[in-house]
């Protein structure tokens, strides 16, 4: 547990200090938040004003916690290896599953710091969202389990690229072009038909649109049939296993 508590510590700290990670995990997407209510929204009529904005407020919410569970994650893991963290480990009786869970721990706090703080705001610019109790729940948890599998893909750009600034910036990449094109930046109609396709598939755009339909009753698809939210929860625990896997094996080993 003091290993798992000394990693959870030191990585909300690294977060909380890091100019860049306040920046793209909180600035960033209020600032697209004040954009999409005042310029993109503006002709939305009144009466529909307030879950449009409660829509987006929720976009950016998922934008950022992809930011933070992949940025995060692979900016500590490359960084720690630069700094050899991960040999003066190897020396000491330290277990890279609780090392990893300590990582996670402190990505998933950031991240819902960050959701608390986007959300405030969402709801001091008119963001309204129409629920119960059961849908707030649900959203919850589908919530954990974009930030798992975001955190995933965090574990391996970290752990596969060896330069920091390659896996920062992979790891942006990755962030910032699938929500462009998966419709979390846009809305699910207005994308053509492969990356419809692929916005099922790709597991945080599958999550901002169950929780945008739980919470405002909109979505582009059928978000909460069956298929696919058994399809959410496969690919969302796969990309979660696969970055531990990688991690604790492939990483270590190769130190």
């Amino acid at each position: 547990m003091n290993q798992i508590s000394a990693t959870f510590i030191k990585g909300i700290k690294d977060n909380l200090m890091s100019i860049s990670a306040l920046f793209w995990v909180i600035a960033w997407p209020i600032l697209w938040l004040f954009l999409g209510v005042f310029v993109f929204l503006r002709e939305v009529p009144e009466a529909y004003a307030g879950l449009a904005r409660g829509q987006i407020t929720i976009s950016m919410i998922t934008f950022s916690f992809m930011i933070s569970g992949m940025t995060s994650l692979a900016a500590s893991i490359s960084e720690d290896r630069h700094k050899g963290l991960f040999l003066k480990l190897k020396s000491m009786p330290v277990q890279p599953w609780k090392d990893s869970i300590g990582r996670i721990l402190a990505v998933l706090s950031f991240s819902i710091i960050s959701i608390i703080i986007i959300l405030i705001v969402g709801l001091a610019l008119g963001a309204k969202f129409s629920f119960s109790m059961t849908d707030l729940l649900k959203s919850i948890g589908f919530l954990i389990l974009g930030i798992l599998a975001s955190a995933g893909v965090g574990l391996i750009c970290g752990s596969l690229i060896k330069s920091v600034q390659g896996a920062i910036m992979t790891a942006v990449s990755i962030a910032v072009i699938t929500s462009a094109i998966s419709g979390v930046f846009f809305d699910y109609s207005m994308l053509p038909g492969v990356l419809q396709t692929f916005a099922r598939f790709w597991p945080m755009s599958s999550v901002n649109t169950i929780i945008a339909y739980y919470l405002t009753g909109n979505a582009g698809f059928d978000a909460t049939s069956a298929l696919n939210l058994s399809l959410t929860v496969i690919i969302s625990l796969i990309f979660f296993s696969a970055g531990l896997i990688i991690y604790t094996k492939y990483c270590w080993k190769n130190e």
